[in-house]
């Protein structure tokens, strides 16, 4: 099952999150049966789960409950199923996190760009319209990778 660019795994606070919903397909677990596992971990933790818990629409535009967790939740769950599995989440995990360095990297370097263009404007006096160009281009390219930092979803042949 292929999952939408905007449904699964994401950035919060500069924190990767994978969500129960992910770790069902990459694990080719039932969600309702991942929910259950994921609330038992809660429960044996301590761990109030209603600071985890999230509500998506389905197919059928109905709410439904998913949990989002951080990598230490995410690889507890994980590392009571089988091996084969758990290196399965671990890939995917580590994959996320080499993106979102990677996308820290590009939004560190555009906003130097910004930076500069600014400063060497006003220094130079350069013309206004030029101005304008080069800041409308790298805020646009600045909002576009934040916005990719925030949504991690590429799964396609992970499992």
């Amino acid at each position: 099952m292929q999952k939408t660019k905007n449904e699964i795994s994401f950035s919060i606070d500069g924190m990767t999150r994978m969500t129960s919903r992910e770790i069902a397909n990459l694990t080719s677990k039932i969600h309702k049966n991942v929910l259950q596992d994921v609330r038992g971990m809660f429960a044996e933790l301590g761990i109030d789960g209603l600071n985890y818990q999230r509500i998506y629409l389905d197919s059928l535009n109905r709410q439904q409950t998913e949990y989002v967790l951080d990598q230490e939740l995410t690889f507890t769950l994980i590392t009571g199923y089988s091996i084969k599995l758990r290196n399965a989440v671990i890939k995917r995990w580590l994959e996320l996190e080499s993106q979102v360095v990677s996308l820290q990297d590009e939004l560190n370097k555009w906003c130097a760009k910004e930076n500069y263009d600014k400063a060497i404007g006003s220094l130079h006096g350069k013309g206004l319209a030029e101005r304008k160009k080069t800041k409308k281009l790298n805020q646009s390219t600045i909002d576009h990778i934040v916005s990719q930092m925030q949504l991690k979803l590429d799964i396609a042949g992970v499992a």
